[in-house]
């Protein structure tokens, strides 16, 4: 398969999204449309909008993600795959780098795949060697902060691009994806969006860019360094040797319009732990080493994870918690009856731990076992409203998803109000769930005469047409395009290619290539009882 490919049909939507949202189809439906998307790539007046998907992060604050147009996403992932010999000569750069993508096999579930932070530990430790302080930084709101036209001006030198900006030109070829980049978010140049893997793949062109500048400029006091994404942990002599390199580093990057996060910049002992010392102890919980899994330690677990978190201000804790009961298959024993009510109770007060507590649940559903649909029919429904108030696209999408997928308990008022929410995933998920018949009442969503393209709404448009939800005609500078894929029965929103996927034995119910993003290693176990909190 192509990069294009495989960037289309993996790489469209954020991974933080429920499992049903899959571009797996998007291939197909493009047949016949490849060249007219090709002569059509630089008419003007043809920019679109993504939408926005609101996500946790650990410490309860929110991380604003993003899922673009697929036709305008089309010629961002057709240059690079065009052009992946200059991205993948531009990442080998890069001396620092542990967050160089790797293209996911057929096994992923991502296009991209990108070494996890729990990585990061080990290979720090290497790369800083004998250093005795190390420089911890990172680049402030970094994705949102790139300026689009730094990507020819680091694929083709500063001056030469100002000089030559014309989207088509054949010596600055890497003016056309500065262009294409805009025509995906109505024209700004500030910014990249956050979720789809061609994106990540432009952070870490102009990542490794950043690093080739610093080393040129600060070689010879870095006793070894690395970078994932934008965190960096330089090894250095002396403090004072740190504050120099800080200095050279803020140079590169206002080179490039972006600037160090100082609230997060520090210069640390090189004996300070880089994996904080609660996640070594939690990663050593060896609970498929329990047999039947005695419901005191899966209690210990949980309960231990849980005052972690909320002494931290963290839900990594409780993360990685859910992690190892997925590994020791939880939902296949015994102890469930003890589990399934912190689960419940931990999706009412971890938002951020909702997506993998309900992945859990999702499994179990999907080997046949029983669950408490009353138990939980009542929290999801509490929690959409609740969140709905506040807007709150993820625990809401995450909900929706559980409640039918597993076919739960739910009102007309309920689905009528969160139907009203203005974000295209909400109403895109109740109208494809209306569709295949697991949502029982109508969306109440009024989708207009014609059905837009090139707005934020163009997901929920698609997925009418598709299930039969609306007959309109699409509207809009893309309406041609949208047409053929509808005509084509263009599919973005599955719910029964997950739950086939996980009744699987050997399939766990929480991807580790999918859900990457704070995915940890948990491979090496100790023994629970030497273990002290």
């Amino acid at each position: 398969m192509s990069l294009r490919r495989t960037l289309l049909s993996k790489g469209l939507f954020p991974e933080t999204l429920p499992p049903c949202f899959d571009s797996a189809d998007l291939n197909r439906s493009l047949i016949g449309l490849v060249g007219e998307l090709n002569t059509r790539k630089f008419y003007k007046k043809r920019s679109t909008a993504y939408i926005r998907y609101v996500g946790t992060k650990h410490d309860r604050n929110r991380r604003a993600y993003a899922t673009p147009n697929p036709i305008t996403y089309f010629s961002i992932c057709e240059f690079v795959s065009a052009n992946w010999k200059k991205f993948e000569k531009q990442f080998n750069l890069s001396p620092y780098s542990l967050s160089s993508p790797k293209i996911g096999g057929k096994d992923d579930d991502r296009s991209v795949i990108v070494a996890s932070l729990s990585e990061l530990s080990d290979q720090t430790a290497k790369r800083i060697r004998y250093a005795p302080y190390i420089l911890k930084t990172d680049i402030s709101q970094y994705f949102s902060s790139i300026y689009t036209h730094s990507i020819p001006w680091i694929a083709h030198g500063t001056e030469a691009s100002k000089l030559d900006r014309d989207p088509k030109s054949k010596k600055n070829r890497f003016n056309a994806l500065d262009w294409f980049v805009q025509q995906s978010q109505r024209e700004q140049t500030r910014g990249i969006l956050i979720g789809p893997d061609a994106y990540r793949l432009i952070a870490e062109f102009i990542g490794c860019q950043i690093d080739k500048s610093l080393n040129e400029r600060a070689q010879h006091l870095i006793v070894g360094a690395i970078r994932h994404v934008d965190d960096f942990y330089i090894g250095v002599r002396s403090e004072s040797d740190a504050s120099v390199v800080l200095s050279r580093l803020r140079e590169v990057l206002l080179d490039y319009e972006l600037q160090l996060n100082d609230p997060k910049t520090g210069i640390l002992n090189g004996l300070s732990p880089i994996d904080d010392l609660w996640a070594q102890r939690l990663r050593g919980f060896g609970v498929e080493k329990w047999g039947e899994l005695e419901s005191d330690k899966v209690a210990y677990l949980l309960d231990s994870s849980y005052q972690m978190s909320k002494d931290m201000g963290s839900e990594s804790p409780l993360k990685i918690a859910l992690r190892k009961l997925d590994k020791a298959k939880v939902y296949k024993k015994d102890t469930w009856n003890i589990i399934e009510p912190k689960l419940q109770r931990i999706v009412q007060h971890f938002p951020h731990s909702i997506d993998y507590a309900v992945l859990l649940v999702a499994k179990r559903y999907a080997i046949g076992e029983d669950l408490d649909v009353d138990g939980w029919s009542e929290v999801i429904s509490t929690l959409i409203a609740k969140h709905s108030s506040y807007s709150h696209h993820h625990e809401i999408v995450w909900c929706l998803w559980l409640l039918f997928t597993c076919g739960l308990k739910h009102s007309k008022d309920l689905i009528e109000r969160t139907g009203k929410l203005e974000n295209a995933h909400i109403r895109a998920i109740i109208i494809a769930a209306y569709g295949d018949g697991r949502c029982l009442y109508g969306p109440g969503i009024n989708l207009g005469a014609r059905l837009p393209s090139d707005d934020q709404n163009w997901l929920s448009a698609i997925v009418s047409r598709t299930s039969g939800v609306s007959k309109a005609p699409f509207g809009g500078s893309l309406a041609p395009e949208f047409e053929h894929l509808s005509d084509r029965n263009l599919r973005l929103i599955d719910f029964e290619k997950h739950i086939e996927a996980v009744r699987v034995n050997k399939v766990r119910a929480i991807s580790r290539s999918r859900y990457g993003y704070d995915d940890d290693d948990d491979d090496v176990d100790f023994d629970i009882d030497d273990l002290e909190f």
